[in-house]
């Protein structure tokens, strides 16, 4: 393999650095500026790797996390993201596993706004989404990170104390 492959994954593995502590900060906009940096970094890596829907979606959330980041605006941000979306979904998807990346992307910026049960299981949706993506454009360090992310989300849905008991409170109201 080409040293140009492993820079690639390098710049990968650092931007999943700042992803992982951005959920050591203890508000959301010093969150969301890690989150800024990281997707920034994905947005290289998958330009470096060719892979152009997943370049322009990464430098879209960037985009739009900083919008998050700046206002409080959330739901607008959001709905004003729709259109960049299918610009991004007609412009750039060629195949199927192009598409992955805008599908992944739209659940991620919907659940932003949600409560933490919505956030958990978009996030399990999402992320199998850019591990299967991940696989076609050749990112080993995607598959790796974003398979970590889709079991540890899925944890969190399974065995959260929090969310566990919201879903049997929904039970009894049904009853």
């Amino acid at each position: 393999m080409r040293i140009n492959f492993w820079v690639v994954q390098l710049i990968g593995a650092i931007s999943w650095l700042f992803l992982v502590i951005s959920y050591y900060r203890k508000n959301t906009n010093k969150i969301l500026s890690f989150h800024i940096i990281s997707t920034t970094l994905d947005a290289l890596h998958y330009f470096l790797l060719g892979a152009y829907p997943g370049t322009f979606v990464c430098l879209f959330e960037s985009i739009r996390d900083y919008g998050y980041y700046k206002t409080d605006k959330d739901d607008y941000i959001f709905l004003g993201s729709i259109p960049v979306y299918i610009i991004l979904a007609i412009f750039t998807c060629h195949s199927f596993i192009d598409i992955l990346p805008v599908f992944s992307s739209v659940i991620d910026g919907f659940t932003l706004t949600k409560d933490k049960k919505v956030v958990v299981f978009g996030a399990i949706i999402g992320y199998s989404c850019w591990v299967i993506y991940a696989v076609a454009v050749k990112s080993y360090v995607g598959v790796i990170v974003d398979g970590i992310l889709v079991l540890s989300n899925l944890s969190i849905f399974l065995f959260d104390k929090d969310l566990i008991r919201d879903r049997f409170k929904r039970k009894e109201d049904r009853n």
